[in-house]
């Protein structure tokens, strides 16, 4: 059996989703899940230009890509345990779908429920390819989720993260689960203030402008 060889950052902005895949999956299997990070990251934003095309679909055009930057830092932080691409694909759509779903929990709008083109052949939304850019940035991305948690310092407000920017959980079994005072308000304001630093943490990066 071959040792597992962690790659440094600049490396791992290089391979291909197969080769990340198998990157992950040796991480996974050599017991070192502090390797898999990075790699999820470049992984993960190689699709923004993806989950941005199916958000668009399902979401005002004003909000999509504050949905689709919560459903990156979920899969981020996230732990993908399958073993091909196509199994990341349906993961990656898995939490983009409940954040849309989180989205329209909180109230904030009611969904179309017109059936759109795009809706109809996953194939082909999921065909599209990623900027090329998005590559790189995924490892500046992944650090950016890590600060702006670092920053978290009330014990409860990063159990609201955990269970509902990071977790499976809605806004309101969050608040039941973090238990206190914690209320479904509370958890929104708490993930909207964590959304808002990421975003800041990552405009300080652009250089685009």
């Amino acid at each position: 059996m071959t040792a597992f060889e962690e790659l440094p950052e600049h490396r791992l902005s290089e391979l291909d989703d197969d080769q990340l895949i198998a990157y992950l999956r040796d991480a996974r299997d050599a017991g070192m899940p502090g390797a898999m990070k990075p790699a999820l990251g470049v992984l993960v934003y190689g699709y923004w230009d993806v989950l941005i095309s199916r958000a668009r679909i399902r979401l005002p055009a004003g909000d999509v890509e504050d949905v689709v930057a919560e459903a990156v830092m979920s899969a981020i932080a996230s732990a993908f345990d399958g073993r091909s691409v196509g199994e990341f694909r349906s993961w990656l759509h898995t939490i983009l779908t409940r954040r849309v779903a989180d989205y329209y929990e909180a109230g904030k709008r009611r969904p179309k429920t017109t059936e759109l083109p795009g809706e109809r052949d996953d194939d082909e939304v999921w065909g599209v390819e990623p900027a090329e850019p998005f590559a790189g940035d995924a490892l500046y991305a992944s650090e950016c989720v890590r600060e702006a948690y670092s920053e978290v310092e009330n014990p409860a407000h990063r159990s609201v993260l955990d269970l509902y920017v990071f977790g499976p959980h809605s806004a309101g079994e969050a608040a039941e689960l973090a238990g206190g005072e914690m209320t479904e308000a509370n958890v929104h304001q708490i993930a909207s203030r964590f959304q808002k630093r990421f975003r800041e943490l990552l405009d300080e990066g652009d250089t685009s402008g």
